[in-house]
């Protein structure tokens, strides 16, 4: 939780940074959103699942900016998590994947000027969780079984939150920036712990990407 601390802190800097140049600009409502793309990793370590070691992840928002400073709108996510091997001796033999769609309401407070404009911004709604194996049964001596093969998968969908921050580069006299952002993500109820019960699911993202306006 020191990871969150943390972006909570960043988050109200950058809120703090980006309010007195906004007083200077008309207010009014305009629109933004970004396109981002970059690696997701499930931050949990334990001996109950095996956890893969993290892959791709993208996203898309769009905001309704009050002023130049603060914006509230609507995110869409999908994070894939990468694949681990396991087995079950004298069960099962085979692969696990990991992946997340993500639809969350989103706010965003950002720098207002200059080339180089730091932004936070704070998440919550509902993750789609999706677990799949495939795989083949074993025998009592640890030998696949012929016609055993197996593949199948589950989703649920979990309420979560997420905070982030990052910084734009934007060229002089052009409604397209640059960014990069990292971002902390909490599924409640997404994980399975060590005492078999449903417990948080953290998962960090790191990306790169394009914003309008």
């Amino acid at each position: 939780m020191r990871v969150l601390g943390t972006l909570v802190v960043l988050g109200l800097a950058v809120t703090a940074f980006g309010v007195a140049p906004a007083a200077a600009q008309e207010s009014g409502m305009t629109w933004a959103g970004s396109l981002y793309g970059g690696y997701a990793k499930i931050m949990e370590n334990d001996d109950l699942l095996p956890v893969p070691g993290g892959s791709f992840g993208g996203r898309g928002n769009v905001f309704a900016m009050l002023d130049p400073v603060l914006g509230i709108g609507a995110e869409l996510g999908y994070y894939s998590f990468g694949s681990e091997d396991y087995e079950i001796p004298t069960i099962e033999r085979g692969e696990l994947n990991f992946s997340a769609f993500q639809a969350t309401a989103q706010a965003i407070a950002r720098g207002a000027r200059g080339s180089v404009r730091p932004f936070g911004t704070l998440g919550l709604g509902l993750y789609s969780l999706k677990g799949s194996k495939k795989g083949v049964e074993l025998d009592a001596g640890n030998v696949p079984i012929p016609g055993s093969d197996f593949d199948d998968s589950e989703t649920d969908s979990k309420f979560g939150v997420n905070l982030g921050g990052g910084v734009q580069f934007k060229p002089s006299a052009s409604s397209i920036s640059f960014g990069l952002e990292a971002r902390w993500h909490t599924i409640f109820n997404g994980w399975i712990n060590e005492d078999l019960e449903e417990s948080a699911l953290d998962v960090v993202t790191v990306m790169a990407g394009i914003n309008f306006n």
